[in-house]
């Protein structure tokens, strides 16, 4: 087999972008845009001066996918198949940067087969390719500087840490997480790596400190001037223990058969232990063909690592910073590891277990697009309502989360309304559509009793833990 690999070294980066695209591409309209999107749009729909106050005021996100939103609306328009086939590009483009990454790191031709067929596997990196926010850049730009990094160490040019310093210089302005893999490099670098390419490596991390530093000015001068800074945040609930395991599993392909995904993990496990036992035992750091110790911690600083480090922080700090789809970057360098692993596993000519990847990639193809959706379908609830309501035609809604969605898919006559508080609904016949999360304290439906409005009937809906409720109320 690893012959006729060889021989499709040239295409490879072609067809791992068309093997991206299998699952990916269909999914660009699966489910409609919903909130975070439409921000984003938002966002890009505003004049530049505008829109970077708007940034800076959100604290959650740098600029450089919002600008490049921005140009592309300005091509093609808001729609949503529009909109989504940027982020779905980028998405398809973390294949070639996948083979690049594998070629730098000398994994070889099954094992870097292989990673790219868990990366394009992930369900993770599938539900986040279309969502038109900066994880399928992310993700992208994350992948480019590891292989970026170790052409860097091979070359040791001033143009190789050039091209390095440019990508962590994008990566940061795109997603705060994108300093987890500059980390991951310095930590690689300083442990394991030659002196003359660590020095390197510290002062490419430097210039990218420095060329981030007016955008942290910015974003710490507006926190400094508003409170609670971290109230977009707030919402982020502390991981459990098995966090970090769910994590490598949504990343390498997930199967719904009970007890799959532990006995993936045992595999996997037992893969990457075995190849930390050989690189211990190994006195020497480099090897005539494979990858080097080198090579293997900056993968794993960056693939287990950084998530683990995310992990711990969010269990000991106050406020967790544990979101899944923050870590997406971690997606390529844990697909590329954990492909290796299973590849060097004995025998090695004919290395069972990456058979069983291979098989484990095809089955989550197979089961992706039959998954339960992951977002709320704005569509399907706005038939509903259309179905029902006739008559009225008013319909409320008290934050951005319901009425940006509501006003986007609205049925045509329908008339969305946003009130700030229930005082401002109106008198006459009206729907008011809201999340039972954001009234926790009391019930919206009792208060509206209280305040003279006779419920007539109502509808909810439920997708992925997001449940949303339609009252239609007069008075």
């Amino acid at each position: 087999m690893q012959p006729r690999l060889k021989r499709l070294g040239p295409v490879l980066p072609a067809l791992a972008a068309a093997v991206f695209g299998i699952v990916r591409l269909p999914e660009l309209t699966r489910s409609p845009l919903w909130f975070d999107e439409l921000f984003s749009l938002d966002v890009a729909s505003l004049p530049f001066g505008d829109s970077m106050r708007r940034i800076i005021a959100d604290h959650t996100n740098p600029p450089l996918f919002y600008l490049l939103l921005k140009g592309w609306v300005a091509l093609g328009g808001d729609g949503d198949l529009w909109a989504r086939l940027l982020p779905c590009l980028l998405a398809l483009l973390l294949g070639p940067a996948l083979v690049w990454l594998s070629r730098e790191a000398r994994a070889g031709t099954m094992a870097g087969t292989l990673g790219v067929a868990l990366a394009a596997a992930s369900p993770l990196a599938v539900d986040l390719a279309n969502e038109v926010r900066a994880y399928s850049l992310l993700a992208l730009l994350a992948c480019l500087s590891l292989a970026g990094a170790l052409r860097a160490r091979r070359l040791a040019t001033p143009q190789a840490f050039a091209l390095l310093t440019l990508v962590n210089v994008a990566l940061v302005h795109t997603h705060y997480f994108g300093w987890l893999t500059v980390a991951a490099e310095v930590g690689a670098a300083v442990l394991c790596w030659p002196r003359q390419a660590r020095r390197e490596i510290v002062r490419s991390v430097a210039l990218t400190a420095l060329v981030f530093l007016p955008w942290a000015s910015a974003v710490i001068s507006h926190v400094l001037r508003h409170p609670a800074p971290l109230r977009n945040v707030a919402w982020i609930a502390p991981p459990d223990a098995a966090a970090p395991l769910w994590l490598f599993s949504d990343l390498t392909g997930r199967w719904s058969l009970p007890g799959a995904n532990l006995a993936w993990l045992a595999v996997a496990a037992v893969a990457l232990g075995s190849l930390g036992w050989a690189r211990l035992r190994q006195r020497r750091h480099t090897t005539a063909t494979g990858p080097d110790s080198g090579t293997l911690a900056l993968l794993a600083f960056a693939g287990l690592g950084a998530p683990l480090a995310i992990w711990g922080l969010s269990v000991l700090w106050s406020h967790s910073v544990w979101v899944p789809r923050y870590l997406v970057g971690a997606a390529a360098p844990v697909a590329l590891l954990t492909a290796i692993a299973l590849a060097a596993l004995p025998p090695r000519r004919a290395p069972v277990a990456a058979l069983a990847g291979f098989v484990w990639a095809i089955v989550a193809f197979a089961s992706l697009p039959q998954r339960a959706p992951v977002k709320f379908d704005w569509r399907r609830f706005v038939r509903r309502l259309e179905v029902i309501v006739g008559s009225p035609r008013d319909v409320v809604a008290f934050e951005a989360f319901t009425g940006a969605p509501l006003q986007r898919y609205a049925a045509p006559g329908m008339r969305v309304h946003m009130a700030h508080a229930l005082d401002s609904v109106p008198a006459i016949d009206s729907w008011v559509v809201y999340r039972p999360e954001s009234f926790a304290n009391s019930s919206p439906i009792l208060r509206l009793r209280a305040k003279g409005f006779t419920v007539v009937t109502s509808l909810s809906a439920e997708t992925a833990g997001q449940r949303v409720v339609a009252v239609r109320v007069r008075r």
